[in-house]
């Protein structure tokens, strides 16, 4: 009678806690109505790695671990270490948010058990399927429900106090992070003058980078690699394009003697230096000036942009580098650090 009291105090607080961080979590941000049909795809999510993947695309959601904190776990005296990974769960194609993704691991077994919980403006549908999993499937695991009513008390408690729930711009900056990369095979600039692949490369490694204050080539180290997969079969992360000529071949008399444009590719949100400052690559226009590297002068040379195309390909993961000097090289053109 005990343990059956217990169980359902516990259903009860975890049910109530529930609502309470829904509806401060998701008054803070930018959010959209998750109905029954999203919680089921969400809940089918497979996360191949709970400790490093801590941000991806999936099914046309993004999941963002939340407040990008490590799982949080648990060893009770039966000996067994329980772990809860907390996500936020986004739409991809407008980021808007929709709910989180809890996901409890029993490490004895290896079993996982996600729990996917609504927004506040969720369907009812929803809601209801959320309850269902805490009641059904939370009392046939022994400690999960502790375990996950621990966690979202203590997120709640956190918001309560202050802490927590980042800033919308915050996590609007944070929901852009994939946007801010480039396909693997793109060719980055090395201090002697030599290409490798973004995938190749690794923090120390030392590449061509550009002091935008001095207007200056100078070599640099990468201090920071990004690499995002997408779980999509086909492909997930789209790439602009933008064809550049050199003014000079712009401008000469000889028209024949021009050389074909050439493309550079990026997502549509990593900034790229411009003749009139940092700029998005997706904000570029027929028209706009950015800057080449020249092996013969060893410096950087204006060229225009002739043509640009929003998605000129997909492709299924993509890099992006941090350096000391703020700013290298892919294919020869001059591009910042996000």
């Amino acid at each position: 009678m005990k343990n059956n009291l217990l169980s359902l105090l516990i259903f009860l607080v975890c049910a109530v806690t529930t609502q309470l961080l829904s509806q401060r979590v998701w008054a803070q941000t930018a959010s959209a109505s998750m109905t029954l049909e999203q919680l089921k795809a969400i809940k089918a999510i497979k996360v191949a790695n709970l400790d490093k993947d801590t941000y991806f695309k999936s099914g046309g959601f993004i999941l963002d671990r939340y407040e990008e904190r490590p799982a949080y776990v648990f060893t009770y005296s039966d000996g067994i270490t329980r772990k809860i990974y907390l996500y936020k769960v986004f739409t991809a194609e407008d980021t808007k948010e929709l709910g989180l993704l809890a996901i409890y691991q029993n490490t004895k077994t290896n079993e996982v058990k996600p729990f996917v919980i609504p927004g506040a403006s969720a369907d009812r549908k929803a809601w209801d399927a959320y309850i269902d999993d805490l009641k059904y499937v939370g009392e046939k695991e022994p400690g999960l429900m502790s375990t996950l009513t621990f966690v979202l008390s203590r997120e709640m408690a956190s918001l309560m106090s202050g802490g927590g729930a980042k800033t919308e711009e915050g996590s609007g900056k944070k929901k852009e992070e994939y946007n801010f990369c480039f396909a693997p095979d793109a060719p980055v600039t090395m201090a002697d003058g030599s290409s490798k692949n973004i995938s190749d490369l690794a923090v120390g490694d030392i590449i061509l980078g550009y002091d935008a204050k001095t207007k200056t080539l100078t070599p640099t180290h990468v201090t920071r690699v990004d690499a995002h997969q997408s779980t999509e079969p086909s492909g997930d992360f789209a790439l602009a394009g933008v064809w550049l000529s050199s003014v000079n071949e712009l401008t000469a008399d000889n028209r024949n003697a021009l050389t074909a444009p050439t493309l550079v590719e990026a997502t549509a949100n990593h900034p790229v230096l411009t003749a009139t400052g940092r700029k998005a690559f997706g904000e570029v226009k027929a028209g706009d000036v950015m800057y080449r590297y020249d092996a013969a002068t060893k410096s950087v040379i204006a060229y225009k942009v002739v043509q640009t195309e929003k998605s000129v390909r997909s492709v299924k993961s993509v890099y992006n580098l941090i350096t000391e000097s703020g700013a290298y090289l892919i294919g020869e053109t001059v591009v910042l650090d996000k």
